[in-house]
């Protein structure tokens, strides 16, 4: 018997009242239950019909529709996908790609679109190496570190067939490009941090062209060696660019250490020599201004204006110089304490004014011998004495 039959006057789910009752839940779920367990009891054989109204055709659509539920709930579930915080998912529908996600939960319809889930903050590197030619055409081992990560997830996927095969025929297009035109010495010694930066720019280049999706993080040069043939005498090029630098910063050291001291010296002795240009300037002036001041009176009295100044000279070289008195009695043999006349300091004028008196003592010895035999008058006056 079905469900929906009008005329049979009761209600499928079995109230007692009749259509002014309502049903009894309770009662109509333990009667599924039991008729559930008879279906998978017995299989799906004829069954009679039951007081209840259940009918075979009847359980087997609601078994049916069940298993459709469930079905469904596990197709709706299995579409369900977390993309983590480093990670990108490319989504395809019948394989072509629609849209690229980020991190958190997302669903995509089972058997009707797929995705790729891919890290794009992790950070590959690879090493390339091989032996080219450079400016001066000579043969060399170089090779370069590059670290790279995916910066277009589509570009990277769907834009060329091998990325990494695409990375690696970019690295060396640039790599020959600038070696080519960079010298073997440019390479191997002082020039690598350069021609590696360029390495870099002339990669970054080729890849935007070609749209691989990929970002350039750095480019590190790796040791540079010359042919067998001539690397020794390139190690010994490298050992002297390196004692160069050895050199040139032992003598910065020394000139940082030695300049400031010899400025400071400079500075003090050019301080010393004006002041005593000052003070010779000075003093010369005193002494013209006392001599000026001296003037009138020597005028008005010559003799004793300059008897008084012979006496003042004599009494400055006297009272500064060890002196030794000698009279008639001293016999043929003179005792002269040099060791005391030795140690004796004179004032610089007093100085020179003695020196000037040996030399005039010497001078007078020499041309003493011209007036040998000769009678010399002399004036028993000083210059510069007359007799009032």
């Amino acid at each position: 018997m079905g469900w929906n039959e009008p005329d049979k006057g009761k209600d499928p789910w079995g109230g007692k009242g009749g259509n002014n009752q309502p049903p009894d839940i309770d009662e109509a779920l333990k009667r599924l239950q039991s008729k559930l367990k008879k279906i998978f009891a017995r299989g799906p054989e004829k069954q009679e019909e039951e007081s209840s109204g259940f009918s075979p055709a009847g359980g087997t659509g609601l078994l049916a529709i069940m298993i459709a539920s469930i079905v469904f709930v596990f197709w709706v579930l299995s579409g369900i996908f977390i993309v983590d915080p480093a990670e990108q998912a490319a989504i395809l529908r019948f394989g072509k790609y629609v849209e690229t996600v980020g991190p958190g939960p997302h669903w995509i319809p089972r058997f009707i679109s797929s995705k790729m889930v891919v890290n794009v903050d992790r950070i590959s590197d690879y090493v390339y190496s091989a032996q080219m030619l450079t400016k001066d055409e000579n043969l060399v081992s170089v090779g370069v570190a590059v670290s790279y990560r995916i910066g277009d997830l589509k570009n990277y996927l769907f834009n060329v067939a091998d990325p990494q095969e695409s990375l690696q025929q970019a690295t060396s297009s640039a790599l020959r490009q600038v070696v080519g035109t960079t010298t073997l010495d440019q390479v191997i010694t002082e020039g690598r941090e350069a021609w590696g930066n360029n390495v870099q720019d002339s990669l970054v280049n080729i890849l935007k062209i070609y749209k691989t999706g990929i970002i350039i993080v750095n480019v590190s040069p790796q040791q540079a060696q010359a042919p067998d043939n001539v690397r020794d005498a390139f190690d010994d090029a490298i050992k002297a660019q390196e004692d160069k630098k050895r050199f040139e910063g032992q003598a910065l050291g020394y000139e940082a250490r030695v300049v400031p001291i010899a400025k400071g010296n400079a500075k003090r002795i050019y301080a010393e020599a004006e002041a005593y240009a000052k003070q010779v300037v000075l003093r010369a002036t005193g002494e013209a201004a006392e001599f000026l001041a001296l003037l009138p009176e020597y005028k008005r009295s010559p003799f004793v204006t300059g008897e008084r100044m012979y006496l003042d000279s004599m009494q400055k070289i006297l009272s500064a110089s060890s002196k030794i008195v000698v009279d008639g009695k001293a016999g043929n043999v003179l005792y002269l304490p040099l060791d005391k006349l030795a140690s004796t300091t004179l004032p610089q004028p007093i100085k020179d004014l003695a020196l000037n008196g040996r030399q005039s003592a010497e001078q007078a010895e020499s041309n003493s011998a011209l007036f040998d035999g000769r009678e010399i008058s002399r004036p028993t006056e000083r210059q510069g004495r007359t007799n009032q």
